[in-house]
């Protein structure tokens, strides 16, 4: 398989351990589908700051193609992960420079692989067109199951993920069964300790989550992600790939950070105070 993961990045700032791990749905998916086999490419924007010499460095140590990583004026962004008996939450956060514009060379650059992925937090809706008319799309909704958002989005989308523990089952069942028949190839949620599911169009399939001692949710979806793609791109049964990918995220769930290269804190960022739990519900 190879993958252009396509948008967001950020580093993920766990104050009082004093670590900063570098993140972001596109870079964790990046750098998963490059564990799981995939020559695996990163598209995105990160600052001329330490910061983003530290992201750089992990995706470079991970095998992932940064030739297409703008490096701009400006910090890179970062998340205050507040972890509350290992379900992670976000305090006060900054995106940075991340955000950007798709140009052609990007374009030029993608279509030279099998499979893109973006998410919700790329804020690259209006480009997706454009990316989907030059290789099959996988996208990540997280919690938007089934929206206006979601409907404008899914006739582009070949692979769609969702987060829906907030469903029932269900609810869950037709979510998926919608997304296939507005034109997704197959349709995937994960439902936090209930597991996942899997829908191609013909069966819907699931499976349970595997019990570890939860140290840190963060990345585990994104981690679910990328190899359900790789299985997906690999012609693997529906429930091969379950299994693999719902493994590999509760792996994911056992240390902190999406996929470790863990630095101290940048200066800047050593005063911000994390919110409590009761400001973060």
């Amino acid at each position: 398989m190879r993958l252009a993961a396509v948008g967001d990045n950020i580093m993920d700032c766990y104050v009082e351990a004093d670590r900063m791990f570098p993140g972001g749905n596109c870079v964790n998916v990046a750098v998963h589908a490059a564990r799981a086999g995939a020559r695996s490419s990163y598209v995105g924007a990160a600052g001329r700051d330490e910061r983003g010499e530290r992201l750089a460095a992990a995706l470079l140590a991970e095998g992932v193609d940064i030739s297409r990583l703008r490096r701009l004026a400006g910090p890179t962004g970062y998340a205050t992960v507040v972890n509350v008996a290992g379900e992670r939450t976000f305090g006060p956060f900054d995106r940075g420079v991340a955000p950007f514009r798709l140009d052609e060379r990007d374009l030029e650059f993608i279509a030279g692989h099998e499979l893109a992925h973006s998410s919700y937090s790329a804020a690259l809706e209006e480009q997706l067109p454009a990316v989907a008319e030059r290789v099959p799309l996988s996208f990540d909704f997280d919690a938007h199951t089934g929206d206006d958002y979601a409907a404008a989005l899914i006739p582009y989308v070949t692979y769609a993920f969702f987060s829906a523990s907030h469903l029932s089952e269900p609810q869950t069942a037709d979510l998926l069964r919608w997304a296939c028949a507005k034109g997704a190839r197959a349709a995937l949620a994960t439902r936090g300790a209930g597991g996942a599911r899997l829908f191609d169009g013909h069966e819907l399939l699931v499976e349970p989550a595997v019990p570890v001692d939860v140290v840190d949710t963060l990345g585990a979806g994104d981690t679910f992600i990328a190899h359900a793609l790789a299985g997906l791109s690999a012609g693997l049964g529906g429930r091969e790939i379950l299994r693999r990918a719902v493994t590999r995220a509760a792996e994911v769930c056992t240390s902190l950070g999406a996929f470790g290269h863990p630095s101290p804190l940048t200066p800047d960022l050593a005063p911000v105070t994390p919110l409590s739990a009761e400001e973060t519900t």
